[in-house]
């Protein structure tokens, strides 16, 4: 990665420099692209508040239909080789 990554750059990679995975190197061209580019940091920020907003989202829908529960409950036995 160059020094001041592209935009296009800077996206493909913000998920690996969200979760920490980028060498230091990396980690310090996508932040100074990110301090410089408003646009990215928009998207970055953005990225950032996405599990909560699917937690928020989750959560307000309450427990998932019984049947949904089951059906998923037999899929981890057939997993596990346990048919029951």
């Amino acid at each position: 990665m160059k020094l001041l990554p592209s935009c296009r750059e800077v996206r493909d990679h913000l998920t690996e420099y969200a979760e920490g995975t980028l060498t230091r190197r990396e980690r310090a061209s996508l932040w100074l692209h990110l301090l410089l580019c408003t646009a990215c940091f928009a998207f970055y920020q953005g990225l950032r508040r996405l599990p909560g907003v699917a937690r928020a989202l989750l959560g307000a829908q309450g427990a998932p239909p019984e049947e949904a529960a089951e059906a998923l409950r037999a899929a981890l036995r057939r997993i596990a080789g346990r048919k029951e």
